[in-house]
């Protein structure tokens, strides 16, 4: 048995649209009997958000297969004593703020008061939002971004993500977060370890180099780049051997036949 890691916006849908293949490649990968887990980036869902909308999608999975970084900024806060006593500003959006919550990490807006600032993609981000986190962060909280994916794809192009909110905070403060999300490993270790897998029996499926790609190399798995998300033909042409994935296709239809190739 293997473990399949996949990446969820630009792999398995794009907006609220299932991307082709999808279903049969899981099916084919259940039928073997592989394991199958979701790891994204985007922290505007909590696991339960995701589990309703790939259940919406006719994707059935299992909370303890979910892994969005609104969950990895939880276990990263509980899984040290001191850390869960953290006072947390958080620039977010409900799926963060309800992973944290259901930690029981304390939320704060008081930047007289604030350990550590979180910050992941956010529609309502403006102004005020800014301020609090540039003051919190100069009074001395550590900063921790959940992704720093410049864009997220959608049905039409793409919009931009929590890596230019992550930025302005940057930029305004003169500070770099701590990242949890890819390229870290942080998020592929935390499946790994929980799944009982090792990086030589690991597949990572995403749809970008300098996320997906790089953190399955990081961690020693095995990469697949799908090109259904951000990631072009032309844009691995420009790419450095360390971003180059183990394997290339075009879309999930081509899974079972890659996976039946290289096992």
């Amino acid at each position: 048995m293997s473990l399949y890691i996949f990446d969820l916006d630009g792999v398995i849908y794009r907006g609220e649209k299932l991307l082709p293949g999808v279903k049969e490649a899981l099916s084919f990968l259940k039928g073997r009997e592989e394991e199958i887990c979701f790891l994204s980036n985007n922290s505007t869902l909590s696991r339960f958000g995701y589990l309703k909308r790939l259940t919406r999608l006719g994707i059935k999975t299992h909370l303890d297969n979910l892994f969005p970084s609104s969950y990895l900024t939880a276990i990263y806060f509980t899984q040290n004593g001191e850390k869960k006593k953290s006072k947390v500003l958080v620039v977010g959006e409900e799926g963060l703020f309800e992973e944290l919550r259901e930690a029981k990490i304390k939320i704060t807006s008081n930047t007289e008061d604030v350990d550590y600032v979180v910050v992941g993609m956010d529609r309502k981000f403006n102004f005020e939002k800014l301020c609090l986190a540039h003051k919190a962060i100069l009074k001395g909280a550590k900063f921790i971004a959940t992704n720093i994916d410049l864009t997220f794809p959608v049905e039409e192009g793409t919009l931009p993500g929590a890596g230019a909110i992550v930025k302005a905070i940057e930029a305004s403060t003169g500070k770099s977060p701590l990242l949890l999300g890819k390229p870290d490993i942080f998020g592929i270790d935390t499946v790994m370890k929980k799944k009982g897998y090792s990086p030589q029996n690991t597949i990572l499926i995403g749809d970008r180099l300098e996320t997906d790609i790089l953190a399955g190399k990081r961690a020693e798995a095995t990469t697949i780049l799908v090109l259904s998300g951000i990631t072009k033909k032309e844009d691995l042409k420009k790419a450095p051997p360390s971003l180059q994935p183990n394997y290339i296709i075009s879309s999930l239809k081509e899974l079972p036949s890659l996976c039946l190739s290289i096992h």
